[in-house]
């Protein structure tokens, strides 16, 4: 325990499993849907209960891969969907005119080549230059 000003998982939801219980009626409509297809789900059950148990942990899994849980699996799904998250500037996977991978060497045709300003991005800065300066 730490000094008592903060007490770990304090404010986390109930669970079962590691799963929580939106995640549990997710998976049980998700298997009530297979139900549906099949023409006997009395004699389909043991799968159904192994779709309704598999899409609970999967969703659990995946809102546990992300810092913020509900929050990152919102955006994934939306920037996977082609929208915009809310309250975050928009991926690059959804800008086509930049990207945020850096890029290796910049084309001799373009703009920013031809004013020269390559080399005033790697000129060294002033602190550097000055003597007593670590």
């Amino acid at each position: 325990m730490d000094s008592g000003d903060v007490i770990p998982g304090l404010n986390e939801d109930w669970t079962f499993a590691g799963a929580k219980p939106f995640e549990w009626m997710a998976g049980f409509m998700t298997s009530f849907l297979a139900a549906n297809i099949v023409d006997k789900p009395a004699a389909w059950m043991p799968v159904l209960v192994m779709i309704w148990i598999g899409t609970t942990l999967a969703l659990a899994f995946l809102r546990k891969k992300f810092p913020d849980e509900e929050r990152g699996v919102r955006n994934l799904v939306m920037v996977n969907c082609g929208f915009e998250p809310p309250g975050i500037p928009a991926p690059s996977k959804l800008q086509p005119l930049w990207s945020g991978a850096p890029i290796k060497e910049v084309r001799k045709e373009c703009l920013y080549a031809q004013l020269g300003l390559e080399e005033l991005r790697n000129r060294p800065s002033q602190d550097a230059r000055r003597p007593g300066r670590t």
